[in-house]
């Protein structure tokens, strides 16, 4: 049965060890055990830890409290209270730690980034901070969720602090693009800012040594944030279109449209297997089945590796409409996670656990389809010199009043005695012919999957230039707006001149 309640016990030589307390024992426990308190146990059993699992302490076993177990107070405990195993940074960076064993870690923050709050799960939301330890180096330190925010709450609350100093107990090493950083381990780590114990006391003595990095005048920097706020990135810092007046790629820019995600392309993969080191696309290295291979290549050439490991990310292709044209856009990762609210891995599982193929879409992202959002679209160097208008989508927003404000300023914008006609269903397949695969810019991460398989391709000149021109009368328009179940296999008829000639126009007149 899965364990409820952890609990790493020093003795009194500051050793630790696991305890698990089942389901079915921990109404036994729950009212006894508190954290600080020390306890006699009795009658405990012994469980062999999993082989790959994360240890949070250098035990191989752990203790298993069963139904004859018995704890008492023990009110002279003289041990350790916390049993600090603290590990050298250099022993970090080198990476001669190993990172399937939790660290502790202490320094002093030397700088604070911005909470990250893109994912709508709070306990994803992180902080990246930068502490230091007595002899000047730095670490990258990761607190995720609850441990974020108690660390935004201090500093709010105490802006004049010279110094702070932060513990960071059963912490688990990241290595990404060869840079190890410290992360809080979901909620097994223990966050110690300022606290008065002995540890932290001297470690602000030896701060003030000769020997000791100079902070006697500074606190911490602020890094600076990458992301700008919602609102400033849609409503301010990037210019608002219609879809028609951006079909076509010009120049290398980012801009913001409001659509509706109209139809998924069927015809397109939803995901691809990307490096594990890098992100970009990695492909079986002995050209085998793509479900059967157990070895990848990476063949990004700025990847450090060239055989890796591979994960699944999202790359979806969705058709996105306003009442100007039909667009088609990618995404990536991050914004995949935030309307799916899964990763592109967790999705794959629940389709192989569900019996369903692969190759089709999964009800989880057809439903996205009937969406109004707002997109922070990136026009690539490669989609200017290959004239390809599948677009990458670097930003999304679902806040009403952000979409609200944009309408209208699109709606003041546009001349008033003209209205357009909105053709309705996109599930129609684009004009995109041209595959995904050579359609994904570098907007998620800044990573572009790599490698385009040219046998798969049609040049992406013909996107732009070879679909018949559009010859409906009047009634069939109305008809195609009006007919929800369209079939998805069927091409949109597109003027080789561009949207311009897509769009129906009619003008209102007055009568006499």
């Amino acid at each position: 049965m899965a364990a409820t309640n952890l609990t790493f016990i020093p003795d009194l030589d500051g050793n630790k060890i696991q305890v698990t307390v089942s389901k079915r024992n921990i109404y036994r426990f729950k009212n006894i055990l508190k954290e600080g308190m020390a306890f006699y146990i009795k009658g405990p059993d012994f469980a062999a830890l999993k082989i790959d699992a994360f240890r949070l302490t250098p035990q191989d076993q752990k203790l298993t409290f069963v139904q004859q177990t018995v704890v008492t107070e023990c009110i002279d405990f003289s041990g350790h209270e916390f049993g600090f195993s603290f590990v050298d940074y250099e022993n970090i960076l080198s990476f001669a730690h190993p990172t399937d064993k939790s660290v502790d870690v202490m320094g002093l923050v030397v700088a604070v980034a911005e909470i990250q709050r893109q994912d709508p799960d709070k306990s994803k939301h992180k902080l990246n901070i930068n502490i230091q330890d007595a002899k000047g180096l730095q670490l990258h330190v990761y607190l995720w969720g609850d441990y974020a925010y108690k660390m935004q709450e201090y500093i709010h609350n105490n802006p004049h602090n010279r110094r702070i100093v932060v513990i960071l107990q059963f912490g688990q090493i990241n290595v990404f693009r060869d840079r190890p950083s410290v992360n809080t381990y979901f909620t097994s780590s223990k966050l110690f800012i300022n606290s008065h114990i002995d540890e932290i006391i001297r470690f602000n003595k030896s701060l003030d040594g000769d020997d000791g990095p100079d902070s006697s005048t500074n606190t911490y920097s602020v890094i600076p944030s990458k992301q700008l706020s919602e609102y400033d990135d849609f409503m301010i810092k990037n210019k608002l279109n219609a879809i028609s007046e951006v079909w076509e790629p010009v120049e290398k820019c980012s801009f913001v449209i409001v659509g509706t995600i109209k139809g998924i392309l069927q015809n397109k993969t939803w995901y691809y297997k990307a490096c594990t080191n890098c992100f970009g696309k990695a492909v079986p290295s002995d050209g085998s089945d793509d479900q059967e291979a157990t070895s990848y290549v990476c063949h990004n050439g700025d990847c450090t590796k060239d055989i890796t490991s591979v994960v699944p990310r999202f790359m979806i292709p969705i058709r996105v409409q306003d009442n100007t044209v039909t667009l088609t856009l990618t995404m990536f990762k991050r914004d995949g996670k935030y309307l799916l609210k899964q990763s592109a891995k967790e999705l794959v599982k629940k389709t192989i656990e569900r019996g369903d193929s692969l190759d089709f879409y999964p009800d989880e992202i057809n439903a996205l389809k009937g969406l109004k959002l707002a997109f922070k679209v990136s026009v690539t160097n490669f989609n200017v010199s290959k004239k390809n208008n599948q677009y990458g989508i670097a930003r999304i927003s679902e806040d009403a009043s952000i979409i609200e404000q944009l309408k209208k300023k699109l709606n003041d914008s546009q001349p008033s005695n003209e209205q357009s006609l909105d053709f309705g269903s996109a599930d129609l397949q684009s004009q995109d012919i041209k595959n995904a695969k050579d359609a994904i810019s570098g907007t998620d991460d800044n990573i572009t999957p790599s490698t385009l398989d040219k046998n798969e391709t049609t040049s992406p000149m013909k996107t732009l230039t070879t679909t018949p021109i559009l010859k409906r009368n009047l009634k069939e328009v109305f008809d195609l707006g009006s007919n929800d179940h369209l079939s998805s296999t069927k091409t949109p008829k597109i003027s080789p001149d561009g949207p311009g000639k897509h769009l129906l126009k009619v003008k209102l007149e007055k009568n006499d």
